[in-house]
């Protein structure tokens, strides 16, 4: 999945803080009021102090550019001192003026089903270490096709395709906005699609295979700026192994699409309409790639189930077309390597897994990475919790970071 953040400069001094458009005046002559900031207010200075106005006379701009400086685990209840907080938190010039500043975070999102549930689908849960160390549902979500491919930009997330209950695929996308959750439909594309590779290059969302091959249509690309579907001629001979033409899994690196499929792995460039393609034994890519996997600074993580590296996560270097052991990563819960999933957040690797003696506990590890002299990566555990814990072992079918 791919991960990017868009910011924009409205003029606010190259997203300074200290920028005069985020200062108050502090000086009727505008000079230099620093030292007068740090005495000591004497009796007569504190009776002389304007009173504080109540919440509803604060101007939205004052409320607006102090809230931008403000984390965002603090909105829910500043949203509930007035109708002005309310509006403010609530409008999109907020985010774009956090974005500004550098003050946009990474969250983590997670696609969790529970067996035996009176649900069909998994549903949304969110973590964001800032505001709780547990995984809770986003109601106003909608619940997930099962084999929708998932792909993310700045705030939003989109969700492509997938199975209906009466297990047909469908041509659906729904465009998630993880900054108030809500949530649209997209335009359908022109197939219906389930477990396609997809991928967002050049500001482009591709969606390969998840159907029958033709040549015509079984590449398709989404404009995220005109909101436009439109074919990608492929005359090329490569096509997916699997039942229904869908793949294990895909990511993007160097700006190209990395596709998993059972017997082989394949690489789209999509700028010049190339492949590759690496036969099962050809390659040391596919000695460790599985689903669960994600991709930091272009690297490829995933889980050496097997510990045949010694090490339970490994890491693919693309331009030395190798796999090396994660170290440093000992005392890790004991995990169902098999069934984690994994995300890129903020730069951190974030696991999410169930644990394989309890199976009803959900834990979620932070992992800070290093390249160490010598090109080897070192993970350091930055923490490791219980986030959810539930009567019946869920099933964590995907997790993906979205900036907000």
């Amino acid at each position: 999945m791919a991960s990017n953040s868009e910011t924009s400069n409205d003029g606010s001094n190259g997203g300074d803080p200290t920028s005069d458009d985020l200062m108050f005046e502090m000086s009727e002559d505008g000079g230099d009021s620093s030292e007068e900031l740090h005495k000591n207010p004497s009796e007569e200075d504190v009776e002389n102090l304007a009173p504080i106005p109540p919440p509803r006379q604060i101007p939205e701009l004052l409320i607006a550019r102090t809230l931008a400086l403000v984390p965002r685990c603090h909105y829910p209840k500043l949203s509930l001192i007035s109708r002005a907080f309310l509006r403010v938190i609530s409008s999109p010039g907020l985010y774009r003026r956090r974005s500004v500043l550098g003050l946009t975070e990474p969250v983590l999102y997670a696609l969790i089903g529970f067996p035996y549930s009176y649900e069909r689908f998994s549903s949304w849960h969110i973590l964001n270490l800032n505001i709780s160390e547990s995984l809770r549902e986003v109601p106003s979500l909608p619940p997930m096709y099962p084999g929708s491919s998932v792909v993310t930009f700045g705030y939003n997330m989109y969700v492509i395709g997938g199975l209906t209950g009466l297990n047909q695929p469908v041509s659906t996308v729904f465009v998630l906005d993880c900054r108030f959750h809500t949530w649209d439909h997209l335009p359908s594309m022109h197939r219906a699609r389930y477990r396609a590779a997809a991928g967002v290059i050049d500001r482009k969302i591709y969606v390969i295979g998840g159907c029958e091959k033709r040549h015509d249509d079984w590449i398709e690309v989404f404009d995220v700026d005109n909101g436009v579907w439109s074919t990608v001629p492929d005359p090329s001979h490569y096509n997916s192994n699997m039942p229904g033409g869908g793949f294990v899994t895909s990511v993007v690196m160097q700006n190209r699409i990395y596709i998993l499929d059972a017997l082989r792995a394949l690489v789209y460039e999509p700028r010049q309409g190339t492949w590759q393609s690496w036969e099962l034994g050809s390659s040391q890519l596919m000695g460790f790639w599985r689903n669960p996997s994600c991709v930091i600074e272009d690297l490829l993580y995933s889980f050496d189930v097997l510990c045949v590296l010694k090490h339970p996560i490994v890491v693919f270097d693309p331009v030395e077309m190798v796999w090396n052991p994660v170290k440093g990563l000992d005392g890790l819960p004991a995990l169902r390597y098999s069934v984690c999933q994994m995300a890129n957040v903020g730069g951190k690797l974030m696991v999410l897994g169930t644990s394989n003696t309890t199976y009803n506990d959900t834990w979620c590890i932070e992992i800070t990475l290093e390249r160490r002299e010598g090109g080897g990566i070192w993970g350091t555990v930055d923490s490791k919790d219980i986030v959810l814990i539930s009567g019946t072992s869920p099933s964590i079918d995907l997790s993906c970071s979205v900036t907000v």
